[in-house]
């Protein structure tokens, strides 16, 4: 799949729960974030009743899903699932490692749904900054 380098670089995403839930949506490819990262109600739509958890009460009963990590905005936390299945052209990957974060993402943002490292490590992705485009496969 190829496409202009842009910034945001944004993408559509075919996202299916774990009970055949199916969902588009656009996505951000993010190079930095160590996971995908998915607003709850996405999440809850799909079939991730946890997603709608308060984050501090999901910590005390499995911190192991709960991990902190560090993005632009700081310390993050978030809960912890596997995605069913995560389609980005034909890219197709199963049990991709995706969290709801504690701090959503705001509103007015363009996109649903992050592709992070945890989707990409699946992918080869070239860079062409001279010819402007992104070459994901």
């Amino acid at each position: 799949m190829r496409f202009p380098l842009g910034d945001p670089m944004l993408v559509n995403a075919r996202v299916e729960g774990e009970y055949g839930a199916v969902r588009e949506l656009k996505a951000l490819i993010d190079f930095n974030a160590p996971y995908c990262t998915m607003l709850f109600q996405d999440a809850l739509d799909l079939g991730y009743p946890q997603a709608g958890n308060k984050h501090a009460d999901q910590e005390r009963l499995t911190p192991e899903l709960v991990p902190r990590f560090t993005e632009m905005r700081g310390i993050e936390r978030g809960i912890l699932f596997k995605l069913h299945k995560l389609s980005v052209g034909s890219i197709e990957v199963t049990d991709v490692d995706t969290v709801v974060l504690e701090l959503e993402t705001p509103r007015f943002i363009t996109f649903d749904l992050r592709l992070g490292r945890s989707f990409l490590k699946y992918c080869k992705l070239t860079v062409d900054v001279g010819k402007g485009y992104v070459t994901l496969v």
